[in-house]
């Protein structure tokens, strides 16, 4: 039998894509359709700043995201050319136990509520991303995690930006702080937010073995890419493994992972505080 050139070709690159998706993961499939299903909020993958905004699946949050949808605030991102998402967990009810082996136990009404909710959410607009975690002031840091995650693995953004759902990003003064970095002519990664800590004004800001670094605020920041890369990939268990040494304060957390990539990988990280860069909705 004779096979033309043309069909062997196809075959291969039919074969080549069969094993390549043999290699994806669940986990990988699953930020896969996430993306997918945020592609009203991504109009562009290849956006300069992805912007993952924290927000939370209770019903009083509800109004801020809708606040945002309708003030102008999320229409002027996406007419700078950038992408964003609500970002948040699973639904948890206060007072809620999960540590137990319960087997066949359900989430309480209250979250089963919040759920139903979210999916109508989430069909009407398409802009949230949920997070495989349990939304609670404990996991913030998981959520900042989850953030800057999707923003490496799942945008081709080159600087990744994480903001309450309170506050509303003022796209002009960030591409002015992008510009400014790009024309710096040092080798640097950027940080850019909108306050400064030194990491020692309070006690709470230190870690069990008593670290401490600068951070900003956590109101609202942006990374380069490349930092952000370092810090989930390249640092991804002492990341993950934050409780030797970090708090349930995820800003903090995230100056003390800057930290160790300055120490263990020498980054220069050139610190930016703009408070321009927030606004009010």
């Amino acid at each position: 039998m004779k096979v033309s050139l043309g069909s062997l070709i196809l075959w291969l690159g039919c074969y080549a894509v069969h094993v390549e998706s043999a290699k994806t993961t669940r986990t990988e499939l699953t930020f896969l359709a996430r993306r997918a299903r945020l592609a009203t909020a991504l109009p562009d993958q290849k956006g300069q700043v992805f912007i993952g905004i924290k927000s939370a699946p209770k019903s009083e949050y509800r109004s801020r995201r809708d606040h945002l949808r309708s003030s102008g605030c999320l229409k002027s991102i996406k007419d700078a050319g950038f992408s964003y998402a609500f970002v948040m967990g699973v639904p948890m009810s206060s007072g809620h136990d999960l540590t137990g082996h319960d087997q066949g136990g359900r989430d309480t009404p209250e979250e089963r509520k919040n759920e139903e909710a979210l999916l109508k959410e989430i069909e009407e607009h398409g802009d949230i991303l949920m997070l495989s975690m349990r939304d609670q002031y404990a996991d913030l840091t998981d959520k900042l995690i989850g953030v800057f995650d999707f923003g490496v693995h799942h945008t081709n953004a080159q600087y990744i930006m994480e903001v309450d759902d309170d506050k509303c990003v003022v796209p002009s003064v960030l591409k002015e702080i992008i510009d400014n970095h790009r024309n710096s002519n040092k080798k640097s990664e950027l940080w850019a937010g909108a306050y400064l800590f030194n990491g020692k004004e309070y006690e709470s800001m230190k870690g069990p073995t008593g670290i401490t670094a600068p951070y900003f605020s956590g109101n609202g920041c942006m990374l380069s890419r490349n930092l952000a890369r370092t810090l989930i990939e390249d640092d991804h268990d002492h990341t993950m493994l934050f409780g030797i040494y970090g708090t349930t304060m995820d800003d903090a957390n995230l100056g003390k992972w800057v930290k160790f990539a300055q120490e263990k990988h020498h980054v220069h990280v050139r610190f930016v505080q703009d408070s321009r860069m927030l606004r009010e909705p």
